[in-house]
């Protein structure tokens, strides 16, 4: 997964979070690390990250037709010290607006923007106000790997 910024006139950030489709053999992982290393052009390029992601929809949801587009899936994305992942005081957590992705067949990438908005208080404050805005738990995942940043506007996760 790759993301970079584009700036609208508003003056509002807006991400695209660009998604590659593929299978990777185990074996031919650290051939990649190392590429991707080279790339970026630095030996120290591979960051370690983890992440909970909890997936939250609308409580109250479009019924099933064309107006059911206008529902956006929120999530929360907690950031986590790979180190020591129980720490509470070592994560941030954000709230993420993921658009849809655009529609192209034939292609091995799926390309959507994406809003991250940074919660200050803590992931419980974070889960409060999207009950607040309407939204519930829909599910959750855990994220585990390294991320590279090449030209310092690119990060390849």
């Amino acid at each position: 997964m790759a993301a970079g910024k584009k700036y609208t006139g508003a003056g509002i950030p807006t991400h695209y979070e660009c998604s590659l489709h593929g299978l990777l053999a185990k074996d031919h992982e650290p051939q990649l690390r190392t590429r991707l290393e080279a790339l970026c052009g630095d030996t120290e390029a591979a960051h370690r990250e983890l992440h909970h992601e909890v997936s939250c929809i609308p409580c109250v949801e479009t019924p099933v037709g064309p107006l059911r587009r206008e529902d956006h899936v929120l999530r929360l994305r907690i950031e986590l010290d790979p180190e020591d992942p129980l720490c509470a005081e070592k994560s941030t957590s954000s709230i993420c607006l993921l658009g849809h992705p655009e529609p192209r067949s034939g292609r091995g990438a799926s390309v959507r923007p994406i809003i991250n908005a940074q919660v200050l208080s803590g992931s419980s404050s974070a889960s409060q106000l999207l009950s607040l805005l309407g939204y519930k738990f829909n599910s959750e995942f855990v994220r585990k790997g390294y991320w590279f940043l090449y030209r310092s506007s690119l990060k390849v996760v």
